[in-house]
């Protein structure tokens, strides 16, 4: 599907719009204040100190950081703490921001979903933070100091722009998956770290996903902030945004991705190390690695393969070649499968025989038990 590409300056930030000749959808790629806001505040938390940068950071961190020095003992930053010492880390804070509309109101624009709030323990924290985070925007000027270093971060947004071919990945995404998503939004964060990113989903009011990117930088400058170019964040990208696809795929057979425990239980502290901390969440990411896989046959070359393989394999993703020749089947098939949510049973079905074949009877009767 041919798309229209154009660049435009919006307030706050650079977009990238996309037109399709087939529904309405949109891409961007930007630096988002309400974003920003947020890892200022974070900066102040324990947070920093588990997923800060390598040394003092990169200039704008720096200046961030000293921005809100002065709001230590704000209700924001206490919420944030008391959220960071409850888990509420990772990709769950950015995700939260992804449900807010634009500062300086930023409101509640889609409906906090049942993962966030399980990750918050309750809807009336998130509001509370929300408001609280609104409220020191205000009271710090902070869109000031954003409008003072737009500048800045524009260029960072241009830089990263270059030899990134964002259609391409978002028409392989909705090609494979056999769904479009009704927006996709790849955000860098030039103060969160240190390097990857994090997917995040919203549903729309007409039950239409939304696919975010948090784009995290390398934190290991202490001048201008790193992000990944070319090749590399086309690679962050499918994962990322791929998430919006595979999660919800998978999710909706919790019993079946369960039953699936022994399996995890084999790398299970290898993956809780890697914040990866449950069955589902380690089947999410075994199987959107795999699609990883496809995403190189088909985009880059054998070696982005074997190296794609290498790579996941020696993270504990051991059943990589494995699912990889599932998907090849869910490729061959597409008359049968016309999207991989009809292919998911299969795909499910395939990993217990996998498992039956493989695991002890010791490793069976394990996995019953939770951990």
């Amino acid at each position: 599907m041919k798309k229209l590409i154009s660049i435009v300056i919006i307030t706050l930030g650079l977009m990238v719009v996309v037109l399709s000749t087939g529904f309405a959808e949109v891409y961007s790629l930007r630096v988002s204040p309400g974003m920003e806001l947020l890892a200022g505040v974070l900066s102040h938390t324990t947070w920093i100190e588990r997923l800060g940068p390598d040394g003092e950071g990169n200039e704008y961190f720096r200046a961030l950081n000293e921005f809100f020095l002065p709001y230590q003992d704000h209700e924001a930053v206490k919420i944030a703490q008391d959220l960071t010492d409850g888990g509420f880390v990772y990709d769950a804070p950015p995700a939260f921001i992804a449900h807010l509309g634009s500062l300086p109101e930023l409101e509640l624009a889609y409906e906090y979903s049942d993962y966030l709030v399980r990750r918050a323990g309750k809807r009336e924290r998130l509001e509370k933070f929300r408001l609280a985070l609104k409220e020191l925007a205000k009271e710090a000027n902070f869109l000031d100091f954003y409008a003072h270093w737009e500048p800045y971060l524009h260029e960072l947004v241009t830089t990263s722009n270059v030899g990134f071919r964002p259609d391409v990945i978002t028409d392989w995404l909705e090609e494979f998956f056999g769904w479009p998503a009704a927006e996709f939004h790849i955000i860098l964060t030039p103060a969160m770290f240190p390097g990857g990113g994090y997917g995040a989903t919203v549903t729309n009011l007409k039950g239409e996903s939304i696919a975010y990117q948090i784009t995290r930088e390398y934190g290991r400058s202490t001048t201008k902030p790193e992000f990944p170019t070319g090749q590399n964040l086309e690679a962050l990208t499918i994962h990322e945004l791929g998430h919006s696809f595979v999660n919800p795929s998978l999710e909706a057979y919790p019993t079946e991705v369960k039953a699936l425990r022994p399996l995890y239980n084999r790398v299970r502290q290898e993956m809780k190390d890697q914040a990866y901390p449950n069955v589902q969440i380690f089947f999410n990411e075994q199987v959107l690695r795999a699609v990883e896989v496809m995403a190189a046959y088909d985009l880059y070359d054998e070696q982005t393969v074997e190296n794609t393989i290498t790579y996941n394999e020696e993270r504990g993703f051991y059943l990589m070649e494995f699912v990889v020749e599932q998907l090849k089947v869910y490729r061959a098939n597409r008359a049968q499968y016309p999207t991989f949510r009809d292919f998911v049973p299969y795909l499910l079905d395939q990993l217990a025989d996998y498992q039956k074949e493989h695991c002890s009877f010791w490793e069976m009767l394990i996995g019953i038990w939770p951990f």
